[in-house]
């Protein structure tokens, strides 16, 4: 089914520019034809309402620098964009510094673009076209234009690809091996075995004091006659304290009836 739109139409075909690939259709004939062209092109078409245009206007953004071009046909064509035609650098009004800015943010922020707008002849604009880094660059500011780009480049490569500085070197901790644990655990023995000690003064004034004790029990044990008990060993079974505790005894015994009869007959 075939729609009867209002025309003249404008066909594009394809994403060509620079005037290529647009045709003017004025009846539904004619659309009709151009439909079976499109059909074996292998590619997309759109239709646009014809607008009978004064002159058009470039506005173009590179970075923060925005300019804006009028530019109109002196050789008839419908095309104001081919052929001959009249080029004028115009002041920038603010309402063409939003469009830009608004279709850059549309696209996540593009650093180049332009916008073609068609003025009619009742006065009226219209946007009929977006590029993005594919413009074209118009008037006697070409040099300048280029090395606007190239400095945006070089700033966006400087910002984005500076290699990043390596992270700071961390110490590394020592390796924790069976030597290194078998060190610690001497260590740890070690200082458990061997508590603070007193002072020497102290220390050598207790061991002169057993000593001492020692002596004049030795000493006291034939005067009494009682062999003194030997010292407690340690980690010993109190059942075998008993038990030399009891022959102790026996031996004393034996002695005194020893020494009662041999003093007894002297």
């Amino acid at each position: 089914m075939v729609a009867a739109p209002r025309f003249p139409v404008v066909l594009k075909i394809g994403h060509a520019h620079g005037g290529l690939g647009k045709v003017k259709v004025d009846n539904l004939s004619d659309f009709q034809d151009m439909a079976s062209v499109v059909a074996v092109s292998n590619t997309y078409c759109t239709v646009e309402p014809y607008i009978d245009s004064k002159y058009d206007i470039h506005v173009q953004k590179i970075g923060h620098n925005y300019k804006a071009f009028m530019r109109k046909s002196i050789s008839g064509c419908w095309k104001t964009n081919t052929g001959s035609a009249m080029l004028e650098q115009i002041s920038m009004p603010d309402r063409y510094k939003t469009w830009i800015d608004e279709v850059s943010d549309l696209f996540e922020g593009l650093d180049i673009c332009a916008l073609e707008v068609v003025v009619g002849k009742d006065g009226r604009e219209y946007i009929i076209e977006v590029n993005d880094s594919a413009l074209t660059l118009l008037g006697d500011s070409q040099e300048e234009d280029r090395r606007h780009i190239a400095d945006l480049v070089v700033y966006k490569m400087q910002a984005i690809c500076r290699p990043r500085s390596p992270p700071a070197e961390e110490p590394v901790p020592p390796p924790v091996g069976p030597r290194s644990i078998l060190g610690s655990l001497s260590s740890l023995t070690h200082s458990d075995s061997n508590p603070t000690e007193p002072p020497g003064s102290l220390a050598s004034g207790g061991r002169r004091d057993s000593q001492a004790s020692q002596t004049s029990t030795t000493s006291s044990a034939p005067s009494t006659g009682r062999v003194p008990d030997p010292p407690a060993r340690p980690f010993q079974r109190q059942g075998s304290q008993q038990t030399i505790s009891e022959d102790t005894e026996d031996t004393m015994k034996n002695l005194r009836k020893t020494f009662a009869g041999i003093f007894g007959d002297m």
